[in-house]
């Protein structure tokens, strides 16, 4: 009799690398089992991507409003429901999570509640929240354990006064002063979130720009945008020392050029700093699996240093987005039907990461692709630029968002797409177009010859591609 604990593949973790992993191991005949310590679609789902996005989509449609009469409409009494607005947040990320639920049962994945840890490479204990544990096998493993909040050694997170972003989703009512310690894609997000929903926000960045491993001149196009907004910026400094009380917590900001001090009070301050990998837990080094700064070493398509273990996501040491970690998971499962022998395999794609897009679902939006225009001087590529800005499109005119623009960073030689960068009204849409294009290997001659429908934002891409040749029609 079979052992119903038994599997050709269990994956652990049930994020976006996680349960995309399972569904392409069940759609290619695999007997699939999938490990979730709390809610299916991991922290993407419920405390990340889908329901930040539902709270900036709150201030988004605030901010419209705010400017109705530019439209010739009247609105009175405008304001937040700031309980409202997390709730609807919660409500979106509830709803995700029970469509994640739907596809496992679709796809005959077997799901476990609990935690797991490795007794042997082929062996894992699941501890539920309550009950007894149990002991599942596999013949192979998905590791998508994916990573936590980063906490400040001097400043750990208590849910209170210092908060993680999962703190900051839930908070119960708008944060009158608000400090936010890091410019990547969460503080700027949630600095745009609670500026707009009425908090004096400050933000406070070691580097010398908001979302410094963007282009340059996109940053700056933000930074002048949230000073617009009131939204102050401590660029270049760093937070020396913090002393949190009942009242409030008070950081000392020291500006790492000039060596000037500051000592700046603020009710609470929201930290986010990077990520953690959530590896510590599981058994893996007992298994003899090799990890590096705590994430998983891994090979070709995603093998750790026990061969039949993948790790995918967050807990490897590639760009920490949920579009990534799908991506791998599907390469992981592939590769695994490959090696059981499946007949209906498919041809892995490789992914190529110098192509890999990111968003910032702010206001403007940013999203990008590729290298920096800096970047791309710097390997030693002779680049041409080409940019469009939104003011010159009738598109952006009509919505009444005009901010932005969108560059392209082009290698001279050969007209290569070496980078696309993009600022303003649906940028996080926009750079699809760019990414297939880098990944595809067109020119931006190619680029500029493909007729975009007139009056959109897409047109901006066409425009920016033909400004590389210096063949512009409407700049």
């Amino acid at each position: 009799m079979s052992n119903p604990n038994h599997f050709q593949v269990i994956v652990i973790g049930g994020g976006p690398g996680g349960y995309v992993a399972a569904i392409r191991a069940a759609q290619l005949g695999l007997q699939t089992c999938i490990v979730e310590r709390e809610k299916l679609g991991g922290v993407c789902l419920n405390w990340g991507c889908i329901p930040t996005k539902a709270l900036l989509e709150s201030a988004h449609v605030l901010e419209h409003l705010k400017h109705a009469a530019s439209f010739g409409l009247s609105c009175d009494n405008i304001k937040a429901d700031f309980d409202a607005v997390i709730k609807r947040s919660r409500s979106v990320a509830d709803q995700m999570a029970k469509g994640v639920e739907f596809l496992m049962k679709k796809n005959k994945i077997t799901v476990v509640n609990g935690e797991a840890s490795f007794q042997n490479s082929k062996t894992i204990q699941v501890k539920p929240s309550s009950g007894e544990s149990n002991i599942y096998t596999a013949d192979f493993f998905i590791l998508a354990v994916g990573a936590k909040t980063k906490a400040l050694p001097f400043l750990p997170f208590d849910g209170k006064r210092v908060l993680s972003a999962r703190d900051a989703m839930i908070e119960p009512k708008v944060i009158p002063n608000l400090a936010i310690i890091g410019a990547g894609a969460i503080g700027v997000e949630f600095a745009d979130f609670y500026a707009s929903m009425g908090s004096k926000v400050s933000i406070i960045e070691f580097q010398d720009h908001l979302l410094p491993n963007e282009d340059v001149e996109i940053s700056g196009v933000l930074e002048r945008s949230f000073k617009k907004r009131g939204i102050e910026q401590y660029l270049s400094f760093g937070v020396e020392t913090a002393t949190v009380s009942d009242s409030g917590v008070e950081l000392t900001l020291q500006d790492r050029k000039s060596a000037k001090k500051e000592k700046l009070n603020f009710d609470k301050v929201i930290v986010g700093v990077g990520i953690t990998p959530n590896t510590s837990s599981i058994g893996l080094d007992e298994i003899g699996i090799k990890l590096k700064n705590g994430f998983v070493d891994f090979v070709g398509n995603y093998r750790s240093t026990v061969d039949h273990i993948y790790a995918i996501g967050d807990c490897i040491p590639t760009p920490a987005l949920a579009h990534v970690a799908s991506a791998e998971g599907i390469r992981a499962a592939e590769d695994i039907s490959f090696r059981l022998g499946n007949p209906h395999h498919l041809q892995i794609v490789r992914l190529n990461y110098s192509y890999i897009p990111g968003c910032t679902y702010c206001h403007p939006e940013v999203a990008s692709v590729g290298l920096t225009e800096e970047k791309a001087k710097a390997q030693g590529y002779e680049v041409s630029i080409g940019k469009f800005p939104f003011t010159a499109s009738g598109r952006a005119q009509a919505q009444g968002d005009t901010t932005g623009m969108i560059k392209i960073v082009s290698d001279k030689k050969h007209g290569e797409i070496l980078g696309a960068h993009i600022i303003g009204s649906g940028a996080t849409e926009l750079i699809a177009e760019l990414t297939l294009g880098a990944n595809m290997e067109i020119t931006v001659r190619e680029l500029a010859n493909t007729i975009h429908a007139h009056p959109t934002l897409s047109e901006g891409i066409m425009e920016s591609a033909a400004a590389v040749l210096g063949e512009a029609i409407n700049i």
